[in-house]
């Protein structure tokens, strides 16, 4: 049962907001790369995961931020390309890495809908 055009049903409410809890949990494990590679690349990786399973409330605006997904989007590819510039380039993939998981950050925590429509 549909809202109208644009938003989102109940059964779609919880799948997008388990992606924006996956994407904060992996941005906040990307920006521990300086003690852990591979916890970085795991984070990345729940991040990326995370944006995949948000983008059906993409359209939804958050309680702050309206676009939120495209930041989340752009913010977990700069994460992305930033841990893999880190193992040449190690100063600046890691400030990479850290703007990108920061905006996510960011992103999911002001575009997570406070209560459901």
């Amino acid at each position: 049962m549909s809202d109208g055009p644009g938003h989102l049903r109940l059964a779609d409410h919880g799948p997008a907001l388990a992606g924006q809890i996956a994407a904060g949990l992996g941005a906040a494990l990307a920006l521990l790369g300086p003690f852990s590679d591979v916890i970085a690349g795991i984070g990345v990786a729940i991040l990326i995961i995370g944006v995949v399973l948000a983008a059906p409330a993409g359209r939804q605006p958050g309680p702050v931020m309206a676009e939120w997904w495209s930041v989340l989007a752009l913010a977990a590819l700069a994460t992305l390309i930033g841990y893999g510039l880190a193992f040449w380039l190690p100063a600046p993939g890691g400030v990479l890495l850290t703007i990108g998981a920061v905006t996510s950050l960011a992103a999911v925590f002001f575009g997570t809908p406070a209560q459901p429509e």
